[in-house]
Order: structure tokens, then sequence, then C-alpha cells
């Protein structure tokens, strides 16, 4: 019987699905649909005759053959991307393989990679999305050439370049902030939160702004998943320290109330993200500066409509 051949679709498919760990995910990052990255996947297997991925209900994880095919297939687009030479002399740029973190991904993903198809000569990229720790891992790894980060995750490795601020709420059960109410920040400690574990940024941050004013946090729940934080907070099980993005949906659905948190004011900050290089090549220098633009350029024009969403949804009258 003659063995399916191997194609490089196979192959993104099968490195897309291991960084995310999930077959949902890969699609996502690839804008294909699920069933499509399962069937190449299965595709490889039955090519090399061996089973490449653990799959279960909590995600996928590769076999010791499939780490072995993670390492060939590393190799194959690396050798690949040395072979442009003809691509760059029609203006072509090398892909840019880009982390977001969780909240920001649903918000910026979408538009991004279409204004990245409908701007001429911009790079195609390659989109993951995790926790802001594991993009600044993956970033030091080589898994990721770019990524949108927390300030305040400076490494020496990693070089910079801020993109924006949003300030940060107190997020509460339906009915218990009526627009216009504000929350103190040395007040913040009479209300029972559910945080993030300690190695998030944005755990770091409110403890760092409440420790400043010498305010002692409550700490109810650790939750580290953005949709049960606010599930939890409707259900009345607490209060959490987020931002308009993680919560101006379900807040417009009258599942949360939110008050802006002052005296001071707690901001949020999103920086570029890169490792330091002492020499890039023209055209991945090139890439990485138009994927750049067009994140800042989207991110920024996202958080905006969503602040004005909440300046609706919040202003008393």
């Amino acid at each position: 019987m003659q063995r399916n051949r191997i194609e490089l679709r196979h192959l993104r498919c099968f490195m897309a699905a291991v960084e995310a760990g999930s077959m949902t995910r890969a699609a996502e990052v690839l804008n294909i649909a699920q069933p499509a990255v399962s069937q190449h996947i299965r595709t490889l297997e039955e090519a090399l005759g061996a089973r490449l991925l653990d799959r279960s209900a909590r995600g996928v994880l590769p076999t010791a053959r499939g780490r072995e095919v993670l390492e060939v297939c590393a190799e194959v687009f690396t050798a690949l991307e040395r072979l442009d030479t003809g691509t760059k002399a029609r203006g072509a740029l090398p892909d840019i393989r880009l982390g977001l973190p969780m909240t920001v991904g649903p918000l910026i993903a979408h538009p991004l990679l279409q204004a990245a198809t409908d701007t001429p000569g911009a790079p195609r990229l390659q989109l993951s999305e995790g926790m802001s720790a594991h993009l600044a891992e993956w970033l030091l790894a080589e898994r990721i050439d770019a990524a949108v980060l927390f300030h305040g995750q400076a490494m020496p490795e990693l070089q910079t370049r801020p993109i924006l601020s949003e300030p940060l709420y107190l997020v509460g059960p339906p009915g218990h902030f009526a627009p216009g109410d504000k929350v103190a920040l040395s007040d913040l400690g009479r209300y029972p939160l559910i945080l993030q574990e300690e190695r998030n940024a944005l755990h770091r941050l409110i403890r760092a702004a409440a420790e400043a004013q010498g305010v002692q946090l409550q700490a109810r729940f650790v939750i580290d998943l953005v949709s049960e934080t606010t599930r939890f907070v409707s259900a009345g099980e607490g209060f959490a320290v987020l931002a308009p993005i993680a919560f101006v949906d379900p807040l417009e659905a009258g599942l949360l109330s939110a008050a802006p948190i002052i005296a001071p004011e707690v901001m949020r900050g999103w920086v570029w993200a890169t490792r330091r290089q002492r020499a890039v090549p023209a055209a991945r220098r090139k890439a990485l500066d138009a994927a750049q633009a067009l994140t800042e350029a989207t991110l920024r024009a996202r958080t905006e409509a969503v602040l004005a969403r909440l300046a609706r949804l919040i202003t008393p009258g």
C-alpha cells in the first residue's frame, strides 16, 4: 500500500497543534477549520506510521516520536527560510510568528490577520496565544519572533517598546456598582478578590500598587482563567481587578458591574517585545517592523473602541 505523501501543510498543522496545546487553538492560529487541522495531522501520522500526539480532553501533547518529528519540522522550516532569495527578489517578506496574551488574542486576532492580508507588502503572520509570562519564555526559546507583553516583564534578553496603557477596574456582581461609582485604591482591601496566580503579570501589578498604598488585599480565590473569573464574579463569589477588554462584553450583557480604581489610577501597559539580536537580516527586520506597525495600530484601535463602549455603559445618565 502506498503511503500518503508528506506536505508542508501537514507539518505546519502538527507544529501549530503542539505549540498551541490543542487542535482548536491550532485552527485559530492557522485560520483554518479545526477538522482540517485534525485531518492533516492524521495524514502525517499515517505517512510516518506512528502516533505523534497523545490526545485527551485537556488538549494534545507530543509522543516521543512526535518530539522527534517536531525537531525535524523546525529544521525544515528553518531551511526553507534560508531559501528565500527568490522571494526577496520579488519583494516578499518572511513570515512572522507573533505571540498574543490570552486577553488580547480574541480582541485583535481577526482584524490583525485581515489587516496583514489587505496591506500590500505586509508579512504573513502566524499567531500563537498564551499567558504573557509564557510568551516571554517562547521568545527566548525562539518559538516565536515577537510578542505583545505586559509592561513590567523586562528581561535583559528582550527589547521592548511601549504600545499603550489602559486603566484597571474593580469588577463586581450585577448591580453592585452603579454608573458613576469609583473605588479608591485605599479601599481595595475591603473586597474579597479573585486574583491570578503570583507569576501572572497582572497579579504582580495589582499587588505592587496595593503595597505602595499600604493596602492588604483579601485573596478569596486564585483563578488564572479570565472566563472563569468573570463567571465567579457574576455569581457573587468575589470581585476582580481587570482591564476593560476582559469584562466589557459581560458588563454590556448585564452580568457584571464595574467601577474605575482611583487615587491613584492603576494602569496596565502593553509593550512590543522581540529578542535582542546583534545582527538581523534586512528582510526579517523589515518584516518585524511591518508586523509591529500593524499590531500596534490594531491594538490601539480596538482598545479605544472598547473604552468608548465602556464609557457609555458606566457613565451616569
